[in-house]
C-alpha cells in the first residue's frame, strides 16, 4: 500500500488544522497569506464597520462607548481563543511526548 506523503504534509498546515479544530472542515478556505498581510486585508474591514458606526452614533460620546463595547468584544474573543490555542498545543504535545496510541 502506498502512502501519499506530498498530501499529508500539505495538510500538515497550521491554518488547515485551526480550521478543523475551530470549524470542523477539513480544508482552509481562507486568505493563506502572511499573519501581516492576512491582518491588512481584513483591517480594510475593521475601518468600514468604524464608519458604519459613526453613521450609527453622530453623537461622539455615543460613538466612542460602541467602539469601547466593539473593542471589548474583540479582545475577551482574543483572549478566549489565545487560551484555548494554548491549552489545544499543550493537550497535542502532551499526546506526542506520552502516549503510544
Amino acid at each position: 500500500m502506498e502512502i501519499n506523503t506530498e498530501g499529508i504534509f500539505e495538510r500538515a498546515d497550521i491554518k488547515q488544522i485551526r480550521e478543523f479544530i475551530t470549524g470542523g472542515s477539513i480544508t482552509a478556505n481562507d486568505f493563506h497569506g502572511t499573519y501581516r498581510e492576512r491582518i491588512d486585508k481584513n483591517s480594510e474591514d475593521i475601518i468600514y464597520a468604524l464608519k458604519r458606526l459613526a453613521k450609527d452614533y453622530p453623537a461622539e460620546n455615543q460613538l466612542n462607548e460602541a467602539i469601547n463595547d466593539l473593542f471589548l468584544a474583540l479582545y475577551t474573543y482574543r483572549d478566549v481563543y489565545s487560551e484555548i490555542g494554548m491549552k489545544i498545543g499543550a493537550r497535542i504535545m502532551f499526546q506526542l511526548l506520552f502516549q503510544d496510541d
